[in-house]
């Protein structure tokens, strides 16, 4: 069985391919992986034959969540609409039984449609599938059943498709027809979650009831992505983490967002007044803006840390809580180890993924981009709460019995076999 995965331009998306793609290789199939010229894969040990499609075109976001949103998406299908043509090539080549994108996938999806290869895909975020009583993706909104809720719901699901979405979905529409292919009628933010097979990283526990979810929808569990790059525990770790078992909060403000302002320095100052041990990841920001690398305490103060980089499974284990802008990956390790999260800020689709943690009673949610310190400390005071131990463990639980490189491959090989 020979299968594709083709990847999106975006390194965590391309990344978060790797499990799926371990577990596929264990399983004796011959496996190839499409990936964007920006991001080589070749230390990843996948098993993999790897193909280069293209390079990452420039994002410029822009001021204002929903004008962000439209132009991330409108950049997907700009980028798409390049992409494809080197994916056709590509499928031509390996000839794959089926492929497999992710849910941004719009390349991936769409050439395998036009040369007739059936295709699958993969969630790492929230749902996009819309149901009455679910708030619309991106919306940051609440859960609600009440029928005032359910009229929100369908006003902001109109004003997002009509509004926020139009120049993605004209692009989209556009796409296809340069393609020759049918008129789908499918809202963009849908078009990319196969209707053979959709692999959901979570779990049900962790996603609002639904009553209509297409039954190829299927939850796999938390991703746990490799790390690129070598790790040895730093000099401070002993300091920091290994005198506080079980005490430690970690700080993560994502891979995307480069400004510490957002969430790192008011998180830092918070860990300060509250005398809490901490260790913060900066991701893309240098580290130095903080004070960092390394310690950044001094004798009197309580023990704290700045790395760019410290692997979730290295750091989670010694965890009390995780304060993050609320990446999906990130969130989903930190309640898989049954840490408590606090989800900060609205940017990208973050908040949505903040209300679900709240709802599911496994954490909290601060609608902010720029909290304040003396926030964030009265936020860590009421994480401690029990309740939050006992939802999180719980999704803990459901988490540990699913296992995306193991359930994952196997439905795609079901699948293979089943259309070829």
């Amino acid at each position: 069985m020979r299968v594709l995965a083709l990847s999106t331009p975006i390194y965590a998306h391309t990344l978060n391919a790797v499990p799926f793609l371990e577990g596929l290789a264990a399983r004796g199939a011959d496996v190839h992986w499409g990936v964007a010229s920006e991001w080589p894969m070749d230390g990843i040990a996948t098993g993999a034959q790897l193909w280069d499609t293209g390079p990452v075109p420039m994002f410029r976001g822009h001021r204002g969540r929903i004008r962000d949103v439209s132009a991330r998406y409108d950049w997907l299908l700009r980028d798409a609409a390049d992409r494809v043509h080197v994916a056709r090539r590509v499928l031509e080549k390996v000839a794959p039984d089926i492929v497999l994108t992710d849910s941004l996938g719009y390349a991936g999806a769409l050439s395998s449609e036009s040369v007739g290869i059936p295709w699958v895909s993969f969630g790492d975020g929230p749902l996009h599938y819309p149901e009455a009583t679910t708030p619309p993706f991106g919306a940051g909104l609440a859960y609600d059943t009440s029928p005032s809720s359910v009229r929100r719901n369908a006003v902001v699901q109109a004003a997002s498709r009509r509004l926020v979405m139009a120049a993605a979905q004209e692009r989209y529409d556009d796409l296809r027809s340069s393609l020759a292919l049918p008129s789908s009628g499918t809202p963009v933010l849908e078009a990319v979650l196969s209707p053979l097979l959709h692999l959901h990283c979570g779990v049900p526990e962790l996603e609002y009831p639904r009553t209509d979810l297409p039954p190829q929808v299927h939850f796999v569990g938390a991703l746990r992505p490799p790390s690129r790059r070598p790790w040895s525990p730093p000099p401070w770790w002993a300091d920091v983490v290994g005198i506080h078992p079980g005490r430690v909060v970690l700080v993560s403000q994502g891979t995307l967002r480069a400004d510490p302002r957002e969430l790192l320095a008011p998180a830092l100052e918070a860990l300060r007044v509250t005398r809490r041990p901490g260790v913060l990841t900066t991701g893309v920001t240098d580290p130095a803006r903080l004070g960092g690398p390394g310690r950044v305490s001094g004798p009197a103060e309580p023990l704290l840390a700045v790395e760019s980089f410290v692997p979730y499974d290295a750091i989670l284990p010694h965890a009390r809580a995780f304060v993050t802008n609320g990446g999906w990956t990130g969130v989903l390790l930190a309640l898989a180890h049954g840490v408590p999260v606090l989800q900060v800020g609205k940017t990208e689709e973050k908040a949505d993924i903040g209300r679900r943690v709240e709802w599911a009673g496994a954490g909290r949610h601060v609608g902010t981009g720029h909290p304040q310190p003396h926030r964030l400390a009265r936020e860590l005071e009421r994480l401690e709460r029990p309740k939050y131990a006992r939802g999180v463990q719980r999704l803990a639980a459901s988490l540990a019995s699913r296992e995306p490189g193991r359930d994952g491959a196997e439905l795609i090989l079901q699948v293979a076999a089943r259309t070829g």
